[in-house]
């Protein structure tokens, strides 16, 4: 049985892909060869399991093994790794950039990492092993080694000459780095800007001293917010000294910045940013329960303040069928409040700075929409509850304002003071604010309605 693929196949799919795999491996790898990393890394993620993915990475070439599975998730990346041998890992690291293979030996265990490092040809091995050393979510940790530098005494035709013939092998090569004769890095040149400059001219006459440029140790952070700030293709990485050292690219940084959404994401909603798909049940069970079991005490001290207030539900039902609504608006306009500000701290936006600015706008619109919304509930109650009239609705209409207004004022201040306290904002905001608008909305409606109704 002959099995044809052609480019034309646009509805080709993992069950295509491992039904060939079965039959004629050698045909798919073929047919691999000609995709794109990312269109391979779906394919492994659509399969159902690991032994399916396992069959279709025997047909994955070599060259391209690395740059697909650095497309998978880290839980699944580090599965499937756990499988192979170190002179496998070696033969896919020997086909890519050194801040990626530092990425992928970083997701075996160490002993793997060393042999394998071990194993790689004497250049490879000087480039890999000083990245390896530097923590993963530093600039030093995002860099890679290959870029084109020059000294700061030569002319022009010289680089265009050195460039000509050293650097066809590196990647996304945008800038010339200029250095001193002690590698210290001195100015950065577009290649745009080179082609158009005289052959007897100086480098150093023409570049830029005053190029962004980020220290090995810096956060990852604060690199993304260096890209977006001076719109650069590439950064230089420098030592304590100035010394060049490596270079961040665009990619490795809008990588990042999807690292830290989705890690700001998952905390917002009291999850792990490790919180995948491919992680096993057991481990995220426990991971989510931690936080179920936070968000339970803070549900239960809620409960206690209404049980305060048991003799005036019995005489007044009407309270136990409203009280969600005050709670439920409160928590709603806390997390607007909370997100704008999280993202704001994020971004560098807000600080401790321009705090006191932050909280007097979000407290205002808290006081505007709890005006606002205000009316409306306690019209609607007035007509509702008719027994009741005039005087529940002013209650709810009350208590509504009251908690919309701290729900704004807390959802600025509690990640305010958390970056404060160098607590990460959106680990523990979304569970505090909770917790007060609950506390505030039901004593609020409850207190009022215990004081002027009863």
């Amino acid at each position: 049985m002959t099995t044809e693929l052609s480019e034309q196949d646009t509805a080709f799919g993992v069950d295509d892909a491992l039904a060939v795999a079965k039959i004629e491996p050698e045909v798919l790898k073929a047919r691999f060869a000609e995709m794109h990393s990312s269109e391979l890394a779906e394919l492994l993620l659509a399969c159902r399991d690991d032994k399916q993915r396992r069959l279709l990475i025997a047909c994955i070439p070599d060259d391209m093994l690395g740059d697909t599975l650095l497309e998978l998730p880290e839980g699944m990346q580090e599965g499937l790794l756990a499988d192979f041998k170190a002179q496998q890992i070696g033969e896919v690291v020997e086909h890519l950039d050194s801040d990626d293979a530092t990425d992928l030996l970083q997701a075996v265990d160490k002993d793997v990492a060393d042999e394998v490092i071990d194993s790689l040809e004497p250049d490879d091995r000087r480039e890999i092993e000083p990245l390896m050393a530097h923590d993963e979510e530093t600039a030093g940790g995002l860099m890679q080694v290959e870029l084109f530098k020059v000294r700061d005494d030569w002319q022009v035709g010289k680089v265009m000459e050195v460039l000509r013939r050293w650097s066809k092998d590196i990647d996304n090569l945008n800038y010339v780095y200029v250095v001193d004769a002690e590698d210290r890095l001195v100015s950065v040149l577009s290649l745009h800007r080179l082609l158009f400059i005289e052959p007897d001219v100086c480098i150093a006459d023409v570049a830029d001293a005053s190029f962004p440029r980020v220290v090995s140790n810096q956060d990852q952070e604060e690199v993304t917010k260096v890209f977006e700030k001076y719109n650069v293709l590439a950064l230089p990485v420098v030592d304590e000294q100035g010394v060049l050292i490596g270079r961040i690219t665009a990619d490795d940084v809008i990588d990042v910045i999807q690292e830290e959404a989705t890690e700001d994401m998952y905390r917002l909603a009291a999850l792990s940013e490790q919180d995948d798909m491919a992680e096993p049940v057991k481990k995220t069970a426990w991971r989510r329960g931690v936080w179920l079991a936070v968000n339970l005490v803070t549900a239960i001290l809620a409960s206690v303040v209404i049980a305060q207030f048991q003799s005036t539900i019995s005489h007044i039902v009407a309270l136990a069928v409203l009280m969600p609504i005050v709670a439920s608006m409160g928590g709603i306009a806390g997390t607007q409040t909370l997100t704008v500000i999280v993202r704001g701290i994020a971004l560098g936006r807000v600080t401790y700075a321009n705090a006191k600015r932050a909280l007097m706008k979000e407290t205002l619109v808290g006081l505007l929409t709890g005006l606002t919304f205000a009316l409306v509930i306690g019209a609607v109650v007035s007509f509702w509850f008719p027994q009741w009239g005039i005087d529940l609705g002013l209650v709810i209409a009350a208590a509504m304002m009251i908690n919309l207004c701290v729900a704004g004022l807390a959802g600025a201040l509690i990640p305010l003071t958390l970056q404060r306290l160098h607590i990460d904002p959106a680990l523990a905001s979304g569970t505090i604010l909770t917790t007060v608008t609950d506390v505030v909305g039901f004593l609020s409606f409850l207190g009022l309605a215990t004081i002027f109704l009863l």
